[in-house]
C-alpha cells in the first residue's frame, strides 16, 4: 500500500512556506504513475509555487513491486537505514510469509543503487549475479583504459528496454558504456552457472547487495 504525507517547505530562493509530497511507501500497482516519476527523479523535485525554483528534497521510502515480488528500501541516512530495518523485524511474520512467497528485499543508499535495483528486477534477472558481473567488467575496464577514472557504475534501462553497464568519470564528465545482452550476457550466464548455488538464501530481511557484498563473496568463493 502507498503511504505520504505533507511537509513544509520553505525555499531557500524567496524564502516562502509550501507543501510537499514526500512518499513514506510507493506501491507501483497502486501509483503506477509514480515509477516514472521516481526514474526521472522528480519525486525528490519541490517545485516552488511562489517563485519557480525546483529545489532537491532527499528522503527514505519503500519501492513495493508486487508483480515482480520485491521491494527496494532507498534509505539515504543511518536514521533511515535504522528505521528500515526496525519496520523489517517488528513485521518479521509478514516479510517471512513474502519470503516464502519468494519476495525479494534489499536496502539502497544512493539515488543510483535504487534505479540500478528496480532495472534489475524488472528485467527479472539476479541482482547478486549483476554485481558479480560488473564487478568483472569494471576491473576489466578499468585495466584497458588506466586515464578514465571510473566515479560511477551502473546498470540503465535504455528506451527499448534493453540493458547496459554505463561507467561515468566525474572529473572529465565522460562516460563509456557496455551493453549487457551483447558483451555482458556471456558472463552473466557464466557466474549464474558457476557459483548460483553458492549465492545465499534469501531471507525475510533487507540484504545490502552492492560492492562490499561482492568482494566478501569473491573472497569467499572465488579467490580462495
Amino acid at each position: 500500500m502507498s503511504m505520504q504525507h505533507q511537509e513544509e517547505i520553505t525555499c531557500p530562493a524567496c524564502q516562502k512556506a509550501g507543501n510537499f509530497t514526500v512518499w513514506d511507501s510507493v506501491d507501483i500497482a497502486e501509483n503506477p504513475e509514480m515509477k516514472d516519476s521516481i526514474a526521472s527523479l522528480d519525486a525528490f523535485h519541490y517545485h516552488c509555487p511562489h517563485c519557480g525554483t525546483t529545489v532537491n528534497i532527499d528522503y527514505g521510502f519503500l519501492y513495493h513491486d508486487a508483480a515482480r515480488r520485491f521491494m527496494v528500501f532507498y534509505g539515504p541516512t543511518e536514521n533511515d537505514e535504522q528505521r528500515a530495518d526496525r519496520d523489517m523485524a517488528e513485521n518479521h511474520q509478514v516479510f517471512e510469509r513474502m519470503s516464502a512467497n519468494q519476495y525479494i528485499f534489499r536496502l539502497v543508499r544512493t539515488k543510483e543503487d535504487l534505479l540500478e535495483k528496480i532495472t534489475i528486477f524488472e528485467a527479472g534477472l539476479d541482482d547478486r549475479l549483476m554485481e558479480l558481473t560488473k564487478a568483472a567488467a569494471l576491473a576489466q575496464f578499468k585495466e584497458q583504459d588506466k586515464d578514465f577514472k571510473v566515479t560511477s557504475c551502473h546498470f540503465v534501462s535504455q528506451d527499448d528496454g534493453s540493458l547496459r553497464l554505463v561507467f561515468f568519470d566525474k572529473a572529465s564528465e565522460q562516460g563509456a558504456y557496455i551493453d549487457f545482452k551483447d558483451g555482458l550476457s556471456p558472463l552473466y550466464n557464466q557466474f549464474e552457472q558457476s557459483l548460483s548455488e553458492n549465492l545465499p538464501k534469501e531471507e525475510p530481511a533487507l540484504a545490502r547487495i552492492d560492492p562490499a557484498w561482492t568482494q566478501d563473496f569473491l573472497n569467499t568463493y572465488v579467490y580462495n
